[in-house]
């Protein structure tokens, strides 16, 4: 019989001791506990690790605490070094899983995955403990069989709470990209360069935990969010393969010239640079906005 793979769950917290409990308790509630836990505490100034001690003897569970790094990106790479399992699975602080989430993802961890992840409803109920069928989910499955090119063209299809990869090859890409100029889409950069490495992905049709909505959660796409979404297009430029800068380069300027128009920024000529051999459905998507634009220059697109 072929040994069992090995899980080790990582979870970034910072300040949120009460959402930490709560993903915490539905660890202790899987029916396969075959997994071990590593929090990482991005200098919080709330106890977290009396929190943690309260899990011991329910969990195998350790603790560490950082100097604040301003976003999830480090303290998850701390957790990914001291990894003792052959996956990681990622689990933010105010998410959780339902009780069969472990054992409905175990018979996937085989030798022809290197990532997998599930969806997850997304809620703003904190006792949330069933998938209603009108909830709204995070996570869809590739519609390419070329995941590099379903990400150029769709964006990231992963929620970090429902995805599992190999320790292996997270630590052999660096983990996750730390600068606070990618923080909240340093996941998606870390997903594209798995890809581009030839990393196998594997989408589990269900729906498995809960991503929260809570009151400092921002659901409007922002200036901000615009800058980092940038940074990464402009990384990820340096980094893909050459057979994907033609689809990267005419992607990201249609998405960043739609951001634009969203957010009522000045046009900065990027739609008129997608390219009509590349991606012609949005080549006239983006020759129709740039229309609109200059016939109602004072109207959002």
């Amino acid at each position: 019989m072929p040994a069992t793979p090995s899980v080790t769950v990582v979870i970034p917290t910072y300040n949120r001791g009460e959402e930490l409990r709560r993903a915490l308790e539905s660890l202790v509630r899987q029916t396969d506990s075959g997994f071990d836990v590593f929090v990482c505490d991005d200098g919080s100034s709330e106890d977290i690790q009396a929190v943690v001690d309260e899990f011991r003897g329910k969990l195998d569970i350790t603790c560490q605490r950082i100097h604040n790094s301003g976003g999830p990106a480090r303290p998850r790479n701390v957790g990914l070094k001291h990894a003792r399992g052959d996956w990681v699975s990622f689990l933010d602080s105010d998410d959780w899983w339902l009780p069969h989430r472990m054992a409905s993802i175990r018979p996937h961890l085989v030798d022809s995955a290197d990532v997998v992840y599930h969806s997850l409803s997304v809620t703003r109920s904190a006792t949330a403990n069933h998938v209603g069928s009108g909830d709204a989910k995070l996570g869809q499955p590739l519609r390419d069989t070329d995941t590099v090119k379903h990400m150029l063209r769709f964006g990231n299809p992963l929620p970090t709470s429902a995805t599992l990869a190999r320790s292996a090859l997270m630590r052999d890409i660096g983990g996750f990209d730390d600068r606070r100029e990618l923080a909240s889409v340093e996941d998606f950069d870390a997903w594209l360069r798995l890809a581009a490495k030839g990393a196998r992905f594997r989408y589990v049709p269900e729906s498995l935990g809960f991503y929260w909505v809570g009151e400092d959660n921002i659901s409007a796409f922002t200036v901000r969010q615009y800058e980092r979404q940038r940074t990464l297009f402009d990384r990820q430029l340096t980094l893909l393969p050459s057979r994907y800068l033609r689809s990267a380069r005419s992607n990201f300027n249609y998405l960043l010239g739609s951001y634009e128009l969203m957010l009522g920024l000045p046009d900065s000529g990027r739609l008129s640079q997608v390219e009509l051999t590349v991606e012609p459905v949005r080549w006239l998507k983006a020759r129709a906005k740039t229309l609109r634009r200059n016939l109602f220059p004072t109207r959002p697109a």
